[in-house]
């Protein structure tokens, strides 16, 4: 993105100068059946939507869909230094990974119709051991960072799942304003019974880490105030 300034250097000079925006990544997908990922497309839309009425164009939004660990870091990776304000993602999840499998329902058949198979003989989760992979430097010291699977954050008090981990390891970066959220429970789209067709996961019983530590459980509707979170 670039930007003219009229510069003092001579009457009437203009330059042109580079301006970096922050950025608002979000990544979803990567489930055995399609009408998971759909879900997740869904719900991923409901977050943009919501960033678009509140950011007032100050952020540049990427959206990428990912199917293994593999591209979720290269998706993570690839950004610039000081630059992700925020990271959703939309895959099932559990307290120790994202999963994501290898195999789609339109290979269906035997043996890929047995979820076993699936999740076990060809798995591409990202588990909590695959957090030191990531570039953390990359993101903003007042990153958001929200898991919309299940259980990502489940024993909260105890401090022990994939969500908890990955503030601790923003906090070992230097990002000690960044939080990060998760499901204590299982996570289900359905965040409004008189709204069927709307597909939003930010309901139910979440909880907010910083600094690798459990600071609220909140069962609020939608999106929570970034302004809050950052302090």
């Amino acid at each position: 993105m670039t930007n003219e300034a009229v510069t003092n250097t001579s009457k009437g000079s203009v330059h042109t100068i580079a301006v970096s925006r922050k950025i608002r990544l979000l990544l979803w997908g990567g489930a055995y059946a399609t009408s998971d990922n759909n879900t997740f497309d869904k719900a991923k839309r409901e977050v943009i939507r919501d960033y678009k009425q509140s950011d007032n164009n100050r952020f540049s939004i990427i959206d990428i869909r990912i199917d293994s660990a593999q591209e979720f870091l290269a998706a993570t990776n690839k950004q610039k230094a000081n630059s992700i304000r925020s990271l959703d993602v939309f895959t099932h999840g559990g307290p120790d990974h994202f999963y994501m499998v290898s195999v789609r329902e339109e290979k269906d058949g035997w043996p890929n119709n047995l979820r076993w198979y699936r999740y076990a003989a060809h798995n591409a989760s990202f588990s909590r051991a695959d957090l030191a992979k990531i570039h953390f430097l990359n993101f903003t010291n007042d990153a958001k960072i929200e898991f919309q699977g299940c259980q990502t954050a489940a024993n909260p008090t105890d401090e022990n799942n994939i969500a908890a981990d990955f503030s601790s390891r923003l906090k070992e970066a230097g990002k000690t304003r960044s939080s990060v959220i998760g499901h204590t429970t299982n996570a289900v789209p359905g965040i409004d019974p008189n709204d069927k067709p709307r597909q939003d996961y930010r309901h139910g019983s979440r909880a907010i880490f910083k600094r690798g530590t459990l600071v609220k459980i909140t069962r609020q509707h939608g999106a929570i105030d970034e302004k809050w979170l950052a302090q």
